[in-house]
């Protein structure tokens, strides 16, 4: 299997057993028995069946029928730039949906009780995805936070917090971060004003494998833990308000 090939096929959506099916048939170059996908794949008969119109659903293969017998095929290679498309104009559309439905959902909340909502994150995509939460419903444009950086080095894919900081500096949300004073919060330090940020550095024995993230009317927590990383946000007015009072005490009297 071609690295490159099984890369840009995982970066589509695909599950690994779709892309590795597909593989097999893009490499080929001709229709297959699927027991010869399942051998070439190295997964059993039934599963490859299903994996293959799973993948016939979406457009991505097809199949041929002679004297009885299945074969199956993938798309001409050339035409996989027009299904990345496809399917980019896709979520593209299904954002839009959610985005007009955002009103009456909120609408639909505020006629419970009432009560902090509290959102529950667990594992490593889930809390990036509770970070975008930090982005596109800042309407302050302000993020308090508390990080202590060297979890953050330590714990997180990098190449994610480096897209975490510039989509930030490129929504315009300006960043208060209080950091252990240690080398890594010291490096942070040296790039505020690349991230329109502004550190300040706690006592250095002040770590935690975490960060705390105060925006809006919500507070972010999040521990880094390797093994199970998890965060919780909590979404009410007062609670943010007490926690942004504190914060601003502590920057206050930090370096």
């Amino acid at each position: 299997m071609v690295p490159e090939l099984k890369n840009a096929l995982e970066n589509t959506g695909l599950s690994d057993k779709q892309v590795a099916v597909l593989c097999v048939l893009l490499e080929s170059g001709g229709p297959m028995f699927v027991s010869a996908v399942a051998r070439t794949a190295k997964l059993n008969r039934t599963t490859t069946y299903d994996i293959l119109r799973e993948l016939a659903a979406k457009g991505l293969a097809s199949h041929v029928k002679k004297e009885g017998a299945v074969r199956y095929q993938s798309i001409p290679a050339e035409l996989l730039p027009a299904y990345v498309e496809k399917r980019r104009e896709s979520l593209e559309e299904s954002k839009k949906q959610l985005t007009e439905i955002i009103p009456q959902i909120k609408l639909m909340r505020s006629k419970g009780r009432v009560l902090p909502k509290v959102h529950f994150f667990e594992g490593d995509d889930a809390i990036k995805q509770a970070y975008e939460d930090v982005l596109e419903n800042n309407s302050e444009k302000l993020l308090r936070g508390i990080t202590d950086m060297d979890s953050v080095n330590k714990n997180l894919d990098q190449k994610w917090v480096e897209y975490f900081l510039n989509k930030r500096a490129r929504l315009g949300i300006r960043c208060v971060d209080l950091v252990p004073e240690t080398e890594d919060g010291q490096k942070s330090k040296s790039e505020d004003e690349k991230y329109i940020r502004t550190t300040k550095f706690l006592p250095a024995d002040c770590n935690f494998p975490g960060d705390i993230s105060i925006y809006d009317n919500k507070v972010g927590l999040f521990t880094f833990v390797r093994e199970n990383p998890i965060g919780v946000i909590i979404e009410d007015a007062g609670i943010a308000g007490m926690m942004k009072t504190l914060f601003d005490f502590m920057a206050k009297n930090a370096k």
